[in-house]
């Protein structure tokens, strides 16, 4: 038992060490859209926070005093989620204190979890996430952080991480407490980075769960989902809705999470102090079809209409051709293509990424839009390029360059070896000729002194 103590202090000192490590290079990168266009006209929201952030460009379609300070209730538990499953396995057990099921309000809701009590990671992330179990998320802050106060430190850690400008946490599980607080951009970017995890966003968009029996419960505990678009609990469930969460105390009214699916669009809504749980579901419902109606989502790195025409630039007077190193996302209104966008490339020296040697910036009316790293193209599926500098091969190395299986040597040996004796051929088919000429010649000059020493002469021409 001490030594799993020990493990979770370290694991917990490595974590806050590598979040103040990363703080400069959140993770989070957002685009405010009504900053760089003019957009449709949104639909009445009644709630006094909300925003619509779409999840994998960042883009806001929508802000309702989205950085004002706001109690999130239950909401809160998004974030004990996401620590839960970044740090621990489904299968590991969890055992219950005295303390995770003793020190809650009276009025907190629960699954009558007691001391002792054993249950997996996966079945407390359904009792959490499900049944909203205030217990629950104490036990998983116990089991991730050793202690509640740690996983509190981590919760806040991991919320500067991914970029949250308003956000204090003080519980795991967001019973009311004055110095717990967040806002509605905030818990977009925590659900924003909760939806990675796919074991996560099933548990999230569960509408029912049976927990079986454990060391204390002899029968299964049932579990009922109250998210009014995930359910026909208030008669509004969405069609393209996929997981969210629930809150609700006093102080911070009703406030509701949820993310949203259809085609290429992957929407997170939050709303935050609204009157009923009707009029949250409702306006989430108002923002989701106003953003699915007028906005569509792009690939940039499949939108080559957009890239630098070159791509490539100059590099220490060599020619470098560039790629990107991953998906990069945008949304714009209906009617507009990314062919409306500005980019270049910047050289960077980024040591964090070896790999990378530059970053495309996209722009939009002169202001910036978004950026992908840029990673060097392999030579292979690159541009043909002649050689920037000319290099004259010495005379031995062309003499060994091989033509048809010889090096060229050989080939010039046999061809003045053939030469030679081409010319002694026709050397001494010439002399010959020139001796047999001469012969004859000598034979006629012969034949016509004896006829003129016999008196006779030859025969007129």
């Amino acid at each position: 038992m001490k030594h799993k103590f020990l493990k979770k202090i370290c694991l917990f000192l490595l974590a806050a060490v590598t979040l103040c490590a990363s703080f400069t290079a959140r993770a989070a990168s957002v685009t405010q859209l009504s900053d760089l266009l003019t957009l449709p006209a949104p639909p009445s929201v009644e709630s006094d926070y909300a925003i619509l952030m779409e999840a994998k460009s960042g883009a806001i379609l929508y802000e309702k005093n989205a950085t004002a300070k706001a109690y999130p209730a239950s909401i809160t538990k998004i974030m004990t989620a996401l620590l839960t499953v970044e740090n621990c396995s489904l299968e590991e057990e969890v055992t219950f204190s005295y303390r995770a099921t003793h020190e809650i309000a009276p009025d907190s809701s629960t699954i009558a979890r007691t001391e002792g009590e054993v249950m997996t990671v996966e079945e407390c992330l359904y009792g959490l996430m499900v049944a909203s179990a205030n217990e629950v998320a104490q036990g998983l802050a116990e089991h991730v952080s050793a202690s509640l106060e740690s996983f509190v430190n981590l919760m806040n850690f991991r919320a500067q991480e991914l970029g949250t400008v308003n956000t204090h946490f003080a519980n795991a599980h967001g019973y009311h407490d004055d110095e717990h607080y967040t806002c509605a951009f905030d818990m977009a970017l925590i659900m924003r980075e909760a939806i990675r995890h796919e074991s996560l966003l099933t548990i999230m968009g569960t509408e029912s769960y049976q927990i079986p029996p454990t060391n204390k419960h002899d029968e299964i505990t049932y579990l009922r989902s109250q998210h009014p678009l995930l359910t026909n609990a208030s008669g509004m469930r969405y069609p393209y809705a996929v997981a969210g969460k629930t809150g609700l105390t006093d102080e911070a009214m009703y406030t509701l999470v949820t993310y949203a699916k259809q085609g290429d669009l992957d929407l997170i809504c939050v709303v935050m102090h609204s009157d009923s749980r009707a009029q949250s579901g409702t306006d989430s419902t108002n923002l989701f079809n106003y953003g699915f109606q007028n906005f569509s989502c792009y690939n940039l790195s499949q939108q080559e209409s957009v890239l630098d025409k070159s791509g490539a630039i100059f590099l220490s007077k060599n020619l470098i051709n560039f790629t990107s190193s991953g998906d990069v996302y945008c949304v714009l209104p209906n009617g507009m293509t990314p062919d409306i966008l500005e980019s270049k490339v910047v050289l960077f020296d980024d040591n964090s990424k070896p790999d990378v040697l530059a970053t495309r910036i996209y722009s939009l009316n002169g202001k910036e839009f978004g950026r992908c790293d840029l990673t060097v193209l392999p030579p292979s599926e690159g541009l043909a390029l002649k050689p920037i500098v000319s290099v004259v091969p010495s005379q031995n190395e062309i003499l060994r360059e091989k033509h048809l299986g010889l090096p060229l040597i050989y080939w010039i040996l046999i061809g003045g070896g053939l030469g030679i004796l081409l010319v002694i051929w026709l050397s001494i088919r010439l002399i010959i000729r020139s001796v047999k000429r001469y012969e004859r010649k000598k034979a006629r000059a012969k034949q016509a002194m004896n006829q003129m020493t016999d008196g006779r002469f030859p025969p007129l021409l």
